[in-house]
């Protein structure tokens, strides 16, 4: 058998496995780095950092994310120069956290997404940066593309969260909920097993995307520190409306979006055609509100008044005026401590891709991921 065959049927056979996730966002706020150890299904998580982009790299993604021309050069360069440093931050952290190479038997790379795009004729994804230069710059086996097998498996590449969150979270009796608040809002609805009903992942609508966006253009800042500029600003109902007039709010659940639908640029043209006209404090609070009101719209329509718990994961969380919406609307929520569950709101995502590496090698219901070697 070829060695590196022969490497990948010894790490599927072994009683655990210590896996590496690496989750870049549509938010672009840096790769999420957790290492994980896996007997059978249950993640441990053992260690995990975020690293921030360079503002000069965030501008080069934002020039060829969601875009409809890009330069394609620049597209082919990106996806082999993130890998180059997605492979020296994993290296990096390694020495860090005191742990040798031959200790870590997987690296799961989501990569960055770029363009994303749901159609009735033909669901298709993008997201680059290249496993195959991680798993050589590392040593360590690599899998990654698991939207792109989300997409050939029949499903829209969106959210994928789901097979995780029914893993480790469903209960017997309680209802739960799980939702991220990454650059886009998404959830999964867990009844209880004893009801008998199904689970249901979704997208909702943004979550940050649109706010770092005006942050970004009107205070040069990456995203809206703790919610301070939303709080200080005023809604504008009417913009509001229209925002939420979108036809994407009245599409069926489930269902999935990204910022070729959601951006600042739909947000201006609504602006100029009802002539409206705002201070950037009450723009960034509008878009803070849509976040809130999106979210406990779809809440409404999907769980109506049974009681449930609630865990909140991704950047989202740190935003105040976000969170105190949400918990002064979801009066039959009982909001949970995403730590009781042993993994962060912050890692979540990055400990969902190692999840799905797990689930890749060893064989179990999903199989998503390519592997190199």
């Amino acid at each position: 058998m070829n060695k590196q065959l022969l490497r990948l049927t010894e790490i599927a056979q072994k009683p655990q496995r210590t896996i590496i996730g690496l989750m870049s966002g549509t938010s672009l706020d840096g790769l999420d780095i957790a290492m994980c150890k896996f007997k059978w299904k249950k993640p441990q998580l053992l260690n995990f950092r975020t690293v921030e982009y360079s503002q000069d790299l965030r501008n080069r993604i934002r020039a060829v994310q969601s875009q409809v021309q890009v330069n394609l050069q620049e597209v082919c360069v990106l996806h082999t120069e993130l890998a180059h440093l997605y492979a020296d931050l994993v290296l990096e952290s390694l020495e860090e956290w005191g742990i040798e190479l031959h200790q870590v038997d997987l690296i799961a790379s989501h990569g960055q997404t770029i363009y994303h795009h749901p159609n009735e004729k033909m669901n298709s994804t993008l997201q680059i940066v290249d496993g195959d230069h991680i798993a050589e710059k590392t040593g360590i086996v690599t899998i990654s593309d698991f939207r792109q097998k989300h997409v050939a498996k029949g499903g829209e590449g969106a959210p994928i969260a789901g097979i995780m969150d029914e893993a480790l979270f469903r209960s017997e009796s309680k209802h739960r909920l799980l939702l991220n608040l990454g650059g886009i809002s998404n959830f999964t609805w867990l009844p209880s097993k004893e009801s008998g009903e199904e689970i249901l992942t979704s997208d909702i609508g943004p979550a940050n995307t649109l706010i770092n966006e005006a942050m970004k253009k009107h205070f040069n800042k990456p995203f809206d520190e703790n919610g301070k500029v939303a709080s200080n600003g005023n809604v504008h109902s009417g913009l509001l409306k229209y925002l939420l007039l979108e036809p994407f709010f009245r599409k069926p659940f489930p269902k999935t979006t990204g910022q070729e639908d959601f951006n600042l640029d739909l947000v201006e043209e609504l602006m100029t055609g009802f002539k409206i006209e705002l201070e950037p404090e009450d723009l960034v609070a509008t878009l803070t509100h849509l976040t809130v009101q999106s979210i406990t719209r779809a809440f409404e329509e999907v769980i109506g008044n049974k009681p449930f718990e609630i865990f909140i994961s991704g950047g989202g969380v740190h935003n105040l005026t976000v969170m105190s919406g949400l918990k002064e609307r979801l009066g039959n929520a009982e909001f949970k401590d995403f730590e009781e569950s042993g993994i962060t709101a912050d890692s979540k995502e990055a400990v969902l891709m190692a999840f799905l590496a797990n689930e890749c090698v060893v064989g179990g219901e999903w199989e998503l991921g390519k592997v190199s070697l």
